[in-house]
């Protein structure tokens, strides 16, 4: 093995402490000259279903430029190619880039095991399941409506989409998914925690949280709220939403990448960054393991919505915001849109050449609880053990910014998504070069279509499953009881 070789080898697995700074620049110099490929693959940019290597050619190049500038190698450090400064038109510039492969909110796991078991972030547990013969009880229904409606014999429960009349509880049953208010907060169990992961928004190391690595004034009131209940509680990756969403992006319903320039010698350490995430329409590609593949190709593809640049340096390979910035990202939720305002970035290029970290920012509260009742209300409620008018409160309660000032109303909650991408070649939106620098490409996106729904056909409206002519099988007098014998069918 030569020194460049065993060099590289050493990026890749961290050498012997994984942190050397130097390891992490030789791993990405060597790979911007020689990317990895299949040599039995026969790549194409035409096909945009997958994302392709890089083409064989390209290889080629590359392979020629590592051996004629090989002696930019040296032992105190690594100067870029000719290959690679033929994108840019600075010698200095640097690019790397990447392709998200998991997201999920930050939110910190304080038990030892389990979902539902107690921890430090929340003593308790998580939030219980509700006895929903008793919510019912207490929303005004008489104990034998309120059996019957959960009773699976029901013709008005579908086995798929739940059980509509269950909105109807508020006062005077009003939909309490449309008009939540009409109904007391049922309560959602918050963290009591003082760790939680994500970024200092404000700067005021005084308020906040505290991260698992001691930084002070960690702003995430949405974990806050919203991280004991189960459906966002787990391990790193294990969390019920973050293995449904992610399993839907990493089978191609979306691709994020990532791409991180400067203007500096050194990438490690270098004031002037820009980091910009972009929509893909190439699928990712998973190995053998199931895990994503890394340098495969995506193409940029501009949209009108889902874009963010960030200015930003680097420090021993972090990445750290130097100013905040309004982006909108594609969310692994329901409700899609990731509008972060006064965003900012924490992110950390690896010695195995991957990065890690988050963008954070402050996002609006009600599009969460929308998206979460436009996903059939009764079936949320019912499988993530929790009556969601108490998801409501919980969100306006913790609210922590308003984008009109100190003295607005708080519409907007502090919010941080875990980020691991991967390394990957990203390019221009023609295919024809490497992205060689970070910059917006929303002038030349076509206007933004409307997402088709992971529901398909189904009609929702106001949180319920409705027939395909819109009508709602349930309402504030709709008759609850079947006709029997003894009962004349009155509204009890």
């Amino acid at each position: 093995m030569n020194r460049n070789s065993e060099a590289a080898s050493r990026a890749r697995t961290g050498g012997a402490n994984g942190t050397n700074p130097q390891t992490i620049r030789l791993f990405y110099a060597n790979r911007r000259r020689l990317p990895r490929a299949c040599g039995n693959r026969v790549p194409s940019l035409r096909n945009p279903g997958v994302a392709p290597r890089r083409p064989l050619i390209s290889i080629a190049a590359r392979a020629i430029a590592l051996v004629l500038f090989s002696s930019a190698l040296t032992g105190s450090g690594v100067r870029w190619s000719v290959a690679m400064a033929q994108q840019s038109s600075s010698s200095t510039k640097w690019t790397h880039t990447y392709v998200v492969e998991w997201n999920e909110p930050a939110m910190y796991y304080g038990a030892k095991t389990g979902v539902i078991d107690p921890g430090t972030d929340c003593p308790k547990g998580t939030n219980p399941s509700p006895d929903w013969v008793q919510v019912l009880v207490d929303a005004g229904y008489t104990r034998e409506e309120a059996k019957w409606l959960r009773d699976p014999a029901n013709p008005t429960r579908s086995p798929v989409h739940g059980q509509n009349q269950m909105a109807f509880r508020g006062k005077d049953r009003a939909n309490v998914y449309v008009n939540p208010t009409s109904t007391p907060d049922p309560g959602l169990m918050p963290v009591s925690g003082t760790i939680a992961e994500g970024l200092n928004l404000d700067g005021d190391e005084s308020t906040g949280f505290t991260s698992p690595a001691g930084e002070k004034g960690i702003d995430n009131n949405f974990y806050k709220a919203l991280g004991c209940w189960k459906t966002y509680r787990g391990p790193h990756r294990l969390s019920s939403g973050a293995l449904q969403f992610n399993d839907a992006m990493r089978n191609g319903a979306w691709t994020t990448v990532i791409v991180v320039s400067g203007e500096g010698a050194d990438p490690m350490n270098d004031d002037h960054v820009m980091v910009g995430f972009y929509m893909s329409n190439d699928k990712m590609v998973k190995d053998g393991n199931g895990n994503i593949a890394r340098d495969y190709t995506f193409r940029i593809a501009p949209h009108a919505k889902y874009e963010g640049i960030l200015p930003a340096r680097t420090s021993d390979g972090k990445i750290i915001s130097t100013a905040p910035s309004d982006i909108m990202l594609r969310d692994p939720a329901y409700n899609r849109d990731l509008e972060l305002l006064r965003a900012q970035v924490s992110l950390e290029m690896k010695p195995d050449g991957s990065l890690s970290g988050y963008v954070g920012g402050y996002r609006p509260w009600e599009a969460v609880y929308k998206g979460w009742v436009n996903a059939r209300g009764p079936v949320i409620e019912v499988l993530t053990w929790v009556q969601l008018p108490a998801v409501f409160y919980a969100l306006r309660r913790n609210a922590d910014y308003s984008p009109t000032g100190p003295g607005g109303e708080k519409t907007h909650i502090s919010f941080a998504l875990r980020v691991d991408a991967v390394p990957a070649f990203v390019m221009t939106p023609d295919g024809t070069k490497e992205v060689a620098q970070v910059e917006s490409y929303k002038s030349i996106a076509l206007p933004a279509e409307p997402e088709k729904s992971i529901f398909g056909s189904i009609k929702i409206i106001d949180g319920l499953v409705a027939d395909s002519d819109g009508t709602v099988h349930a309402g504030p007098k709709a008759v609850i009881l079947p006709p029997s014998a003894d009962s004349d069918n009155k509204h009890k």
